[in-house]
C-alpha cells in the first residue's frame, strides 16, 4: 500500500513529502467477499419519514477563529515542552523552528519570529527594531509600504487611510473641498470651472451663474433640480418670474392674452403699456 510520510526539514521547516510502497497479499476470503451479494446497511436510529436530528449530521467545519485557537494551543504546548531548554525563546511563527537566544528573536503582533525570518516581503530587509506595516500581502518595511501608496492631489502627502477618488485623481477626504469655501465635498454634488478648480454648487453658481437684470440674484436651479430656465432679452438675463412689464408688472414670459415683450426705449413693456408709451410720446 502506498503511504505518505511527512518529515520536517531541520533548517527550512517546510514539509517534505515522500512516498513509500508496501506490498500486500490478497487472501481467498477477500476474493469470496467480492463475489458475495452486497450486505444490507447497518441499522439506523432514524425512522422513515423523520428528518435527521442534529446528532445525525456531521459536525460543521471549523471556522478560521477555531483554527487560530487550535494553532495557538499547539504553539503554547510546544513552548511549554521546551521551556526548560537553555536560551529557548520560542518557536518561529514562519519557519516553525526553535528560536534560541532572545538576541536572535523578534516578538511582534503577539508572535515569535527569528530576526532573519521577520523581514520585509518586498525587499527582504530585517525589521527588528524598525517600523513596519501589515498589508494583505504580508509585512512591509516603511519605504516599501510608502512606495505602494498614492499621494493626495491637493497636499501631495501619502494617503495612508481612506482614499477619495474624483476626476481620476486621489484625495484625502479632508482635502477634497470647495475652492471658495471650506465645505467638504465628500459625497455631495460638485462642479469644476475652466481651470479644473473644484466648487460646491452654491459657490459655483454665485461666481459663474448669470445674474438677473431685474433682481440681481444668480439664475440657478431650484433645490433638488438640475436645470432652470432663464429669459434673455435686450442682451440681459432674467428669471422667468422677474421678466415683467416695467409699467404694470404683468409677466412677459408668455405671448397669450396679449402678453409678450414689447421693448420701448430700453424698457420692458407689455403690448398695452407699449401702446400707451408710444401714444404719449407722439402727443396723441
Amino acid at each position: 500500500m502506498a503511504q505518505l510520510v511527512e518529515s520536517l526539514g531541520p533548517a527550512s521547516g517546510r514539509k517534505k513529502t515522500a512516498v513509500r510502497d508496501e506490498a500486500f497479499a490478497i487472501d481467498d476470503d477477500f476474493l469470496d467477499d467480492l463475489d458475495a451479494p452486497p450486505r444490507p446497511p447497518p441499522p439506523s436510529d432514524s425512522k422513515p419519514g423523520r428528518p435527521p436530528s442534529p446528532s445525525d449530521l456531521p459536525p460543521p467545519p471549523a471556522d478560521e477563529a477555531e483554527l487560530e485557537v487550535d494553532n495557538l494551543t499547539k504553539i503554547l504546548v510546544k513552548n511549554m515542552e521546551h521551556a526548560g531548554e537553555e536560551g529557548f525563546f520560542g518557536f518561529c511563527n514562519i519557519c516553525e523552528q526553535k528560536v534560541i537566544g532572545s538576541e536572535n528573536g523578534v516578538q511582534a503582533m503577539g508572535k515569535i519570529y527569528h530576526k532573519t525570518c521577520f523581514v520585509c516581503g518586498t525587499c527582504s530587509a530585517e525589521l527588528r527594531g524598525k517600523p513596519f506595516f501589515t498589508v494583505e500581502t504580508g509585512i512591509l518595511c516603511d519605504p516599501c509600504y510608502h512606495g505602494t501608496l498614492e499621494r493626495c492631489s491637493v497636499c501631495k502627502e501619502y494617503i495612508k487611510e481612506r482614499i477619495l477618488r474624483a476626476m481620476d485623481m486621489p484625495f484625502h477626504p479632508e482635502c477634497f473641498k470647495c475652492h471658495d469655501c471650506p465645505k467638504l465635498l465628500d459625497g455631495i454634488p460638485f462642479t469644476t470651472d475652466a481651470d479644473n478648480q473644484v466648487y460646491c454648487l452654491d459657490c459655483y453658481h454665485g461666481k459663474f451663474a448669470p445674474r438677473c437684470a431685474s433682481c440681481g440674484e444668480p439664475i440657478v436651479p431650484e433645490e433638488g433640480k438640475e436645470e432652470t430656465l432663464r429669459v434673455i432679452s435686450m442682451d440681459k438675463s432674467f428669471h422667468v418670474g422677474c421678466f415683467n412689464c416695467q409699467d404694470c408688472g404683468k409677466n412677459l414670459s408668455s405671448g397669450d392674452d396679449g402678453q409678450g415683450c414689447y421693448p420701448y426705449e430700453g424698457n420692458l413693456l407689455c403690448r398695452d403699456c407699449n401702446i400707451k408709451r408710444v401714444a404719449a410720446a407722439s402727443g396723441k
